[in-house]
């Protein structure tokens, strides 16, 4: 047993050797990310832009995936139960977050089976209204609503997504209450505020803008921690008197948990890069978006805050899907 010992001690080495120069060789094979929602969009288009530059980079093939379904479920399982390689990836959303508090049951803990590997950027909200609704500024919106107590009704593009959580916050910080229309998907949703159906929306900017441009839609507020270079003269939430109030989406590349460490390194290291380049940053920025260039323990640091910050709303609202 002793003779044993020592032959399986000395042969570590050589077999951690062997082991060395096939993980320094990834990728040896295409790469694939997963998207779980439907082709179009910003999540797709995301995932498009850096599978488009890690295949010029590694010189290897990376191909997109989309599998929508579930409020992103059925994609983010795929990657969750996929073998810990680095050869499939998800391109993660707010879903991640908020997922585990609005479903009772689901097929896989984000935290434990995914690990984060970059955050690629993050979205602000803005909070728009239909020119009828009778208030000029946030503040006005905020003392209009303390008066008139569920007078105002709210879009969102559906139960437990972040165009509803985000006034769901707001209303329970601001102690005011407003009536919750939801609908399927944003089409409908800002549909609703253009015709008057229902007279508020928290929407992406990248949806909204080019209605507050043209003047169809009033903006209020931005949702995130800071005003928007596209909006420079409209307040955040927090400036216009709701302290600790923000409310961000985000997307971001995350691995099955296991992935070895090097490889994790490597592709925060490359999407990084894919995010930074000039052209990148003022194609984003002019849509109000924030890319982030941070390693994978700044994303998990971010993850833990974003998912806490949501749950306690979704608690306190008491908001469940099944």
């Amino acid at each position: 047993m002793r003779k044993l010992f020592r032959l399986c001690t000395a042969l570590i080495p050589v077999a951690a050797l062997q082991a060395a120069p096939a993980q320094a060789a990834y990728p040896e094979k295409p790469v694939k990310i997963i998207v779980p929602f439907a082709p179009g969009g910003i999540a797709d288009g995301t995932a498009r832009l850096i599978a488009a530059e890690l295949s010029a980079r590694f010189g290897q093939t990376v191909l997109v995936e989309n599998r929508p379904g579930g409020a992103a479920i059925i994609g983010t399982q795929a990657v969750a139960k996929a073998p810990a390689d680095g050869y499939t990836l998800l391109m993660g959303s707010t879903n991640v977050s908020t997922n585990g508090a609005l479903y009772k049951k689901l097929p896989y803990d984000a935290d434990k089976d995914l690990t984060p590997v970059a955050l690629a950027l993050t979205l602000p909200g803005a909070i728009i209204t239909h020119p009828s609704l009778p208030v000029k500024n946030f503040g006005e919106l905020i003392a209009y609503a303390r008066r008139n107590p569920e007078k105002i009704s709210y879009a969102s593009v559906g139960l437990g997504s972040f165009s509803h959580l985000a006034v769901e916050g707001l209303t329970q910080r601001a102690s005011v209450k407003m009536v919750h229309v939801p609908y399927k998907g944003y089409a409908p949703a800002i549909t609703s505020v253009l015709s008057g159906e229902t007279q508020l929306l928290a929407s992406d900017l990248q949806g909204a803008l080019p209605y507050l441009q043209a003047g169809k839609l009033n903006v209020l507020a931005v949702t995130g921690s800071k005003r928007v270079s596209v909006l420079p003269d409209v307040p955040t939430v927090q400036e216009a008197g709701i302290k600790d109030y923000q409310a961000v989406a985000w997307l971001g590349v995350l691995a099955p948990a296991g992935t070895p460490a090097p490889i994790v390194s490597l592709l925060n290291a490359e999407i990084n890069k894919a995010m930074q380049k000039p052209s990148v940053l003022q194609r984003y920025t002019e849509q109000g978006i924030d890319l982030f260039n941070g390693d994978p323990n700044a994303f998990r640091k971010f993850l833990d805050e974003n998912r806490a910050a949501w749950e306690r709303i979704i608690k306190t609202a008491n908001i469940s899907l099944e």
